[in-house]
This record gives structure tokens, sequence and C-alpha cells, in this order.
């Protein structure tokens, strides 16, 4: 990342929504749709280094592409490890505290 840049994102830690908002607006053209500071600040960071130094390119663009389509997506969440290795169905164990009258805080 140029030294700019880098400045630039530095002084963006400084600002304010508000400013981060109106920045936002200049560098995409368009209304951020967040108030979130962090994300503002990734966004327009990311935007001012593609606009200096270039976008991924085509082939990475694809192949990034295809890693996705290749990916094996869960549908529904891995079953506990002790149903799978028993071949039986999961239960879970809770361990019963006895009531207290102590309070967090209090001794």
């Amino acid at each position: 990342m140029k030294r700019t840049i880098a400045r630039e994102v530095a002084a963006m830690g400084r600002m304010t929504v508000r400013e981060l908002k109106a920045r936002y607006v200049e560098v995409f053209g368009e209304q951020a749709r967040t108030g979130n500071k962090d994300y503002l600040v990734k966004r327009i960071a990311w935007r001012l280094q593609v606009l200096a130094e270039g976008d991924i390119t085509e082939r990475a663009l694809r192949r990034a592409e295809e890693l996705a389509n290749d990916a094996d997506l869960r549908i529904r969440a891995p079953k506990a490890k002790a149903a799978t290795e028993a071949g039986g169905t999961a239960t879970a164990t809770v361990a019963m505290v006895p009531p207290t009258n102590r309070r967090p805080g209090r001794c």
C-alpha cells in the first residue's frame, strides 16, 4: 500500500461516522447502508487501494469462483461426535448445580 493511502487510512480512524459516510459517498458514489465505523473504514480503505493499484486480476477472480463452486456447503450442522462414534443418537449431559442464595459479586 502506498504511503498516501496508509496516511489516509490512519486519518480515517480519527474520523466520526458522519465524516466516514461522507467519504464513502465520495469514493463509492452512493450512500453507505451502515453506521458501523470499523466496516466503513475497511470498505473505504479497500476502495482507495483498488483505485490506486487496481483490482484483482480476472484470472484470480475466476479461480475464486471455481473454488467457491467446488466447496462443500453444509445444510445442517454436523452431528455430535459421540453419536457418530457410537452409531446412536447423541444425548447431552447436564450437570445439576444446587441452588444457592449467593449472588454474583457478593461473598
